[in-house]
């Protein structure tokens, strides 16, 4: 991912209320510090939740119990560092930064949408 920021950013209403969202209204533009964390957490917890954990259980009766609460721990990571990492590119000023947040916005609803089906399977 280039780190290309415009210097002199003229914003929009729109900018302003996703600066406003993130809170991060009046501060200065800074560069992009690693936006890894949040994919490599998404990746590491689908191998686990959809790979390993099934392929185990069989083998591993008490791993099935532990399948959920996993899940619900990495999801809700998972988002945290999708919105950390959003607030950097924004910080950052990055002028691929609408893609980014509709990029972040499809990740942060499919999380959820898995969350939900998680509590839901949690809770009977």
């Amino acid at each position: 991912m280039t780190t290309e920021t415009t210097p002199h950013r003229r914003e929009t209403s729109a900018d302003r209320l996703v600066r406003q969202l993130l809170r991060i209204e009046d501060a200065a533009p800074r560069s992009i510090m690693s936006l890894n964390g949040s994919l490599i957490v998404s990746a590491v917890r689908c191998i686990l939740v959809y790979a390993v954990i099934p392929a185990l259980a069989p083998l591993v009766g008490w791993l099935g119990v532990l399948a959920g609460p996993l899940s619900i721990v990495m999801s809700l990571t998972a988002i945290g560092l999708s919105i950390y990492s959003l607030r950097r590119v924004w910080l950052a000023n990055w002028q691929r930064r609408w893609a980014y947040t509709a990029f972040i916005a499809v990740v942060v609803v499919a999380l959820v949408v898995m969350l939900v089906f998680d509590l839901r399977a949690l809770a009977g």
